[in-house]
């Protein structure tokens, strides 16, 4: 005998409904609670999705929505505000490269 349990996924938002396509796969049904009634359309900034982010999405079949809508960044310099170059983080070899995706865009 199968249970399927159920779950109630509170704010949306980016990883909302991501945790409730994850619980879905594991055959619990989810229901996704926002407290807005529309999607992102233009707030918030970007983020820089990492290769253990990409594998996690990968879970639940968004992985190429990320690399079709995302900017490769292959390394990242970190300055300090007069220009002094502080530190360079550069993609680990066999890993998908980070992608930098529109907060927006991947809502």
């Amino acid at each position: 005998m199968t249970n399927t349990g159920t779950a109630l996924v509170i704010g949306g938002g980016i990883a909302g409904p991501v945790a409730a396509m994850a619980l879905q796969e594991a055959g619990i049904q989810a229901t996704v609670y926002e407290a807005h009634h529309t999607t992102a359309g233009g707030v918030g900034g970007g983020l820089s999705i990492a290769a253990n982010g990409q594998n996690a999405l990968g879970v639940v079949g968004a992985d190429e929505v990320v690399r079709r809508i995302g900017t490769p960044t292959t390394a990242m310099v970190i300055q300090s505000w007069t220009g002094k170059q502080l530190g360079e983080f550069g993609g680990l070899t066999g890993l998908p490269v980070t992608q930098f995706v529109w907060r927006a865009d991947l809502h």
